[in-house]
């Protein structure tokens, strides 16, 4: 269990998933990691986060995270990483909700277009490594 899932939205792109909701963690401060934050007079504090890669065909992947803004830590994440427009807070869903009322976060990713940058894969793109490699045969 590393907390991992794979999701598909429906036709009109949306998805919905159940979980725990996160918490914050510290980063190793051992090392020269340690000595840097601790140099900066920082606390090594992660405030808490969930981590999405959402992709689509014909559109760039997108890479982010969305941050709790009740964590004691928001304002001063020790990577910096905590952006306004990535920080949001769980409310009561909609009794219609599959979910019923339970706390629920909703927000819209939205993706680029991949028209400029052939697959829109972020990093190495398996399908392509798999066609020069055979083509180069």
């Amino acid at each position: 269990m590393e907390l991992r899932g794979r999701f598909f939205s429906d036709k009109e792109g949306r998805y919905r998933f159940r979980t725990i909701k996160p918490t914050g963690y510290k980063i190793p401060m051992d090392g020269p990691v340690g000595d840097m934050v601790r140099a900066q007079g920082r606390h090594g504090w992660r405030p808490a986060h969930i981590h999405f890669l959402v992709g689509a065909p014909e559109y760039r992947e997108a890479i982010t995270v969305l941050y709790m803004a009740d964590d004691e830590h928001i304002d001063s994440d020790t990577v910096f990483g905590a952006n306004e427009s990535l920080i949001t807070a769980p409310k009561r869903s909609d009794p219609a909700s599959p979910f019923g009322t339970l706390p629920s976060i909703h927000f819209d990713f939205k993706l680029a277009s991949a028209a400029d940058v052939g697959s829109g894969r972020v990093g190495a793109d398996p399908s392509q490594i798999v066609k020069r490699t055979a083509e180069a045969q």
